[in-house]
C-alpha cells in the first residue's frame, strides 16, 4: 500500500520571515509506518512549489492546522476525485471533524497520529471495520461516527525517530541562529496549563510526556552528523517543565562535546525559579528563549488562565541576559474587553521591557480552544486563512476589526523601526546575533 503524507501551504508570517521547519509530526507517522512494511512519501507543498501526484496513491493523508485547512480540503478533494482514500488530521480537522468529513475526508485522525493511523491503514488494507480503531471519526449513516478517543502515547522513547530522510532537508535551511543553519526536534508533548486561546492541551492531552535525555542527545547528534544542522529548535511547548531533565540534556550535550546553538519555548515562572538550569542552558549552547508574556494586565494573564505573574517579566529576560540567552517576547493584542489605551499599554510594555525580539498577536479563537467556545457568538468570519493571528475575527468591545489590525502594525513599527533596533538588523549578519533588517522588513510587509 502506497501512502502519501501531505503538508498544505500557507501564507503565514512565519513563512515570510523565514521561520521554515520539516513537518515532524507527519515525518513521526512516517516512521511507524515504515516500521510496519508502508512505502511512504512526505510531500511539503510549502517548500515543493508544485502539485503532488495524487494518482500514485492508495491513501492520501493530510495534516492542517486552520491556515492550513483551506488547502487541505482542496487536496482532499482532489484526491477524491482520484479515487484515494483521504485522511485528514492535525488540530483543525481534529476539533472539526465533521466539517472535514463533509468536505472530502473519508477519516479523520483525532490527536496524535502514530498509533491510529497505523492501526486505521491496517483495518483498510485488510478490509476490516474501522469502528474497533480509537481516535476516529468517520461516515456513518448519514451523519459522523466517533470511536473513543485514544490515550496519548505514554513512552515516547518507543517512538522511531521522526523520518527526516524522506524529507527535503535542504528546503528547511533558511532559518538561522548565530549564523548557524536550524532544524527542529520535538522532545516532550502535552501541557498542563490550558491556557484558554491554546488548544495543545486539548490536542495533545493535559498530561506532560518527556522523552529521555539520552534519547533527546542521541538524536541532536544524528542531526548533526548526517544533515549538517548545528542548531536546534526545540518545539515542545514545555521544554522547562522538568528543570532536572533540562539540566540532565544539558550536561550529555556537554560530555558529548557538541557545538550546537539552540532556541526553546518556556515560561517566566519556571525561568526564575530555576537559575542553576538558565546557567547550564547557556552553557550547553542555549541562545534565545521564546516566552508568552503576553500582557502587562494581569487580570487578563489570569482572564485567560496564563497562571503567570506580568511583574516577572522584567527580571526574567534581566535572568537571559546575564546568561547571554535573548528572549523572544509573545505579546496579545484585541482582548475581548480591550480598549485602544488597554491596547497600547501592551505595546509601551513591550518596549518597557526590551526584549530582543517581539511578537505582536491578534487574539484568535481557534477550535478546541476554550475561547472559542466563549466568543462563539462573537465570531464574524469562518474563513480560516484570516485565523493568523494579524487579522481580528470576532467582534470586540470597544474596538473595530480595523483599529486592532492598525494597533498590530502600529506595535510593530514601534517596536522594531527605531534606530537602534534597525541598527542591530544591519550588523546581525556580521555579529550573528539578533533579527535581521529584512526579516523586520518582511514583518511589516506581511501586515
Amino acid at each position: 500500500m502506497k501512502v502519501l503524507l501531505i503538508y498544505p501551504g500557507s501564507s503565514d508570517i512565519y513563512r515570510k520571515v523565514g521561520f521554515i521547519l520539516p513537518p515532524l509530526g507527519l515525518a513521526y507517522i512516517a516512521s511507524v509506518l515504515r516500521g510496519n512494511n508502508y512505502d511512504v512519501e512526505i510531500f511539503d507543498m510549502k517548500v515543493s512549489g508544485k502539485e503532488p501526484e495524487l494518482s500514485r496513491y492508495d491513501v492520501v493523508g493530510i495534516s492542517a492546522d486552520a491556515m492550513r485547512y483551506k488547502e487541505g480540503l482542496r487536496i482532499a478533494k482532489s484526491a477524491k476525485g482520484e479515487g484515494r482514500t483521504v485522511i485528514m488530521g492535525g488540530p483543525h480537522p481534529t476539533f472539526l471533524d465533521e466539517d472535514a468529513l463533509r468536505n472530502g475526508a473519508d477519516f479523520v485522525i483525532r490527536g496524535e497520529g502514530e498509533e491510529t493511523a497505523l492501526e486505521l491503514l491496517e483495518a483498510i488494507k485488510g478490509g476490516l471495520s474501522p469502528y474497533g480503531v480509537k481516535g476516529i471519526s468517520f461516515h456513518n449513516n448519514g451523519g459522523v461516527h466517533r470511536t473513543p478517543a485514544r490515550k496519548p502515547v505514554t513512552d515516547l522513547d518507543s517512538l522511531p525517530l521522526p523520518s527526516r530522510d524522506i524529507l527535503p532537508m535542504h528546503s528547511y535551511r533558511t532559518l538561522e541562529m548565530g549564523k548557524r543553519k536550524v532544524t527542529s526536534m520535538i522532545t516532550s508533548r502535552g501541557c498542563p496549563y490550558g491556557c484558554t486561546f491554546c488548544a495543545s492541551s486539548e490536542f495533545s492531552g493535559y498530561s506532560w510526556r518527556a522523552r529521555k535525555p539520552e534519547s533527546v542527545v542521541n538524536e541532536i547528534e544524528h542531526i548533526v552528523n548526517n544533515y549538517g544542522f548545528n542548531a536546534i529548535a526545540f518545539l515542545d511547548d514545555n521544554f522547562t517543565l522538568n528543570p532536572r531533565r533540562v539540566i540532565e540534556i544539558c550536561d550529555e550535550i556537554i560530555r558529548r562535546g557538541i557545538d550546537i546553538y539552540w532556541w526553546c519555548f518556556s515560561r517566566a515562572d519556571i525561568l526564575l525559579r530555576n537559575e542553576g538550569m538558565v546557567k547550564k542552558m547557556a552553557e550547553a549552547g542555549a541562545r534565545y528563549t521564546f516566552i508568552g508574556f503576553e500582557s502587562g494586565r494581569q487580570e487578563f494573564l489570569e482572564g485567560h488562565k496564563k497562571r503567570t505573574k506580568a511583574s516577572d517579566a522584567k527580571e526574567t529576560i534581566n535572568l537571559l541576559r546575564r546568561y547571554g540567552i535573548e528572549t523572544h517576547a509573545s505579546f496579545i493584542i484585541g482582548g475581548i474587553d480591550e480598549t485602544e489605551e488597554m491596547a497600547r499599554d501592551t505595546i509601551r510594555f513591550a518596549k518597557e521591557l526590551r526584549p530582543e525580539a517581539a511578537q505582536f498577536s491578534i487574539l484568535t479563537p481557534y477550535p478546541g480552544t476554550k475561547l472559542f467556545e466563549d466568543v462563539k457568538d462573537r465570531i464574524t468570519t469562518y474563513d480560516w486563512d484570516l485565523y493568523d493571528c494579524l487579522h481580528s475575527v470576532v467582534t470586540l468591545d470597544h474596538l473595530k476589526k480595523e483599529e486592532v489590525e492598525r494597533l498590530v502594525r502600529q506595535a510593530y513599527i514601534s517596536f522594531y523601526v527605531t534606530p537602534s533596533r534597525i541598527f542591530r538588523g544591519l550588523l546581525s549578519g556580521i555579529r550573528g546575533k539578533g533579527i535581521k533588517l529584512s526579516s523586520i522588513l518582511n514583518i511589516l510587509r506581511g501586515i
